[in-house]
């Protein structure tokens, strides 16, 4: 216990550096972390996948980050800030070609090894762009979109694991994760509608150079609680995705990084999910 806790404390100060050097220094910061993030899961994933499935060819992982971000940023910076995640889809499709091709030619590699690398590219790597999307969106969303992300994604992390270690009762997916309740998923709920409603507050009260709140778009209570509900459920499905790829893959942890808490993977594989639904809500707030 007292491991885990003073890993929680290194997790919870590098995400508070990366918040406030985004916000206050620049947000490159922001991006190096999501980039970083996005190599040690990709590595993750590719060593589970190698345990009970076809390897997959790393090479295409460090490249679809590499090149994926080169695109996310050139159209972001040059063309339209709105549209950076479609240079990680391009460049996705471009060497999803790459590498069915390789393996066809290769007598080494077959297409399974292909499929292997293709999901590691699409799971954690373009699903992460997504976090990268958050930094890109107009100023008045980008401060706010961030801290949804974060603060939502560990107070529903925080609540359901203490709620449910309180309350237990019935099993959420015991097929899947054998250890979620569905106790602890609804006391996850309340613990992001709770982290979207601090966020308000930030934004209501002009901290931390927040800006929904006061630009007309998003000025009402409704926005955050929707917000953090649906960041919440999309946190709690990630975390399922990551477990129910754990037992396929026969692993307790995706690494053992971070001790008590697992690997890079285990520690964002909700927080990816929650930042995919507030980057399309916010999107669609913009249109």
């Amino acid at each position: 216990m007292k491991t885990r806790s003073i890993t929680a404390i290194f997790i919870a100060a590098v995400y508070v550096g990366t918040v406030l050097l985004s916000i206050y220094v620049n947000k490159i910061f922001f991006d190096i972390f999501v980039l970083m993030v996005a190599v040690g899961a990709g590595i993750e994933l590719c060593r589970a996948l190698d345990k009970r499935f076809s390897p997959p060819l790393d090479i295409f992982v460090f490249l679809h980050i590499f090149l994926g971000y080169l695109a996310f940023f050139f159209i972001s910076k040059y063309l339209d800030e709105g549209l950076g995640i479609a240079g990680f889809f391009g460049v996705f499709a471009l060497l999803t070609a790459i590498c069915f091709i390789c393996c066809a030619a290769s007598k080494k590699r077959t297409k399974n090894n292909a499929i292997s690398t293709v999901l590691a590219m699409i799971y954690p790597v373009t699903v992460l762009s997504y976090m990268l999307g958050l930094n890109y969106l107009p100023a008045v969303f980008r401060v706010d979109a961030i801290l949804l992300v974060f603060i939502v994604s560990c107070l529903t992390d925080t609540f359901a694991y203490f709620v449910g270690s309180l309350l237990k009762g019935p099993k959420l997916c015991p097929n899947i994760s054998p250890k979620k309740t569905i106790s602890g998923a609804v006391g996850g709920l309340l613990g992001g509608v709770g982290g979207a409603m601090l966020v308000y507050m930030f934004a209501r009260f002009g901290w931390l150079k927040t800006g929904l709140f006061g630009s007309g778009t998003i000025s009402n209570v409704v926005h955050f609680i929707m917000l953090g509900l649906l960041g919440s459920v999309f946190n709690q499905i990630g975390d399922l995705v990551a477990s129910y790829l754990k037992r396929k893959c026969g692993i307790k942890d995706y690494g053992t990084f971070m001790p008590g808490h697992g690997g890079v993977l285990d520690r964002i594989d909700g927080m990816m999910f929650n930042a995919v639904v507030i980057y399309i809500y916010l999107s669609f707030l913009i249109i």
